[in-house]
């Protein structure tokens, strides 16, 4: 009997905790959705109220409940009856549901508050991150910065109070490590590797302007010929120009795993790039098998920050735990003498 009451203590407990932390994760997803939305458009976070996107209109304090007033209204607006995007309880609910899971994995009695409170920080970021990159192909370098911060802040805390910010077991060596295990990769991928490839075998501008040029040293430059190769040689070199530099991952991408690689250690790191490549490359497929099958120009681009998001979401709650089985299940076991 006397185990049963703290058993129901402690449930009632742990429900009133995850009841709390969900309402606040909403709370803060309304805030994020200021961000998503505002941030790119370079306007203010603070000095503009929140009002309807179609008439204008002020929205009311009680329109404002996350979550809860989209649904009352049925997602329109009180004064228009405008649409209101479904976006906005998405990213309200996603929010709530992932502080919420933190605290789950991350047991509040045995490893404290401090490492599951940081980690939501980190997790609010790389929402705004994900939405951000989906809707406009850019990432804005204030949240990066946030979450570089807040890596370091995490990072700094842990080493210094081990026993009060508990929940973190990566060592300091493999954060440090983690730092550099996928964003240097992207770095030497996106910036080195890939405008070569796309320079000597996939664009055809530079294929064709290579052969004209290799054509030219052949002929006599004041010949027929050799000038009409040479309008057709500008042609190409003018495309080259107008395309500009092509790049297989951006900065913002890189910067994104160097803090995620430092909050959550360089296995976690390893697969939240692993997830993401994965889920991208299914992604294209489906872009492509769309573009075919409604005889449409494939898409050649699109934005790889959402997958990375997913990857650095999924990876905080069980990357080191898989990265360790996968580890275990590559190493030879003793043969017992």
């Amino acid at each position: 009997m006397f185990y049963t009451d703290i058993d129901s203590s402690l449930l009632v407990y742990y429900i009133g905790v995850y009841i709390m932390v969900f309402l606040f994760g909403i709370s803060i997803g309304s805030f994020l959705n200021v961000c998503i939305f505002r941030l790119p458009a370079g306007e203010s976070l603070t000095k503009k109220n929140s009002h309807c996107m179609t008439c204008g209109t002020p929205i009311k304090w009680y329109d404002l409940i996350p979550v809860f007033s989209w649904l009352f209204l049925r997602g329109k607006c009180r004064a228009c009856g405008s649409k209101i995007s479904g976006r906005y309880i998405l990213v309200e609910s996603l929010t709530g549901i992932i502080f919420t899971l933190t605290f789950m994995r991350f047991d509040v009695i045995e490893q404290g508050l401090i490492y599951p409170a940081l980690l939501c920080l980190f997790l609010a970021g790389v929402i705004v991150i994900g939405f951000e990159d989906y809707d406009t192909q850019e990432m804005t370098v204030s949240v990066l910065v946030y979450l570089v911060l807040v890596a370091t802040a995490t990072r700094v805390l842990t080493t210094l109070l081990p026993d009060t910010v508990r929940g973190c077991k990566d060592t300091v060596i493999d954060c440090f490590i983690g730092l550099f295990s996928v964003s240097v990769p992207f770095l030497i991928f996106g910036f080195v590797l890939t405008p070569i490839i796309y320079k000597f075998f996939v664009s055809e501008d530079h294929k064709s302007a290579r052969k004209i040029k290799a054509r030219l040293k052949k002929m006599n430059p004041n010949s027929a010929e050799a000038k009409k190769l040479q309008k057709e040689l500008a042609k190409h070199l003018a495309a080259i120009k107008e395309t500009g530099s092509v790049f297989g991952f951006g900065m913002g991408d890189i910067i994104l795993m160097a803090a995620g690689g430092l909050m959550l250690g360089w296995k976690a790191a390893v697969v939240a790039a692993f997830i993401a490549i994965v889920a991208g490359a299914i992604y294209s497929f489906v872009l492509k098998f769309k573009a075919a099958e409604n005889d449409e120009e494939s898409i050649k681009a699109f934005a790889f920050g959402p997958f990375l998001a997913i990857g650095l979401g999924l990876a905080s709650f069980f990357g080191t735990q898989l990265m360790d089985w996968y580890i275990s299940f590559l190493t030879v076991p003793e043969i017992p003498m």
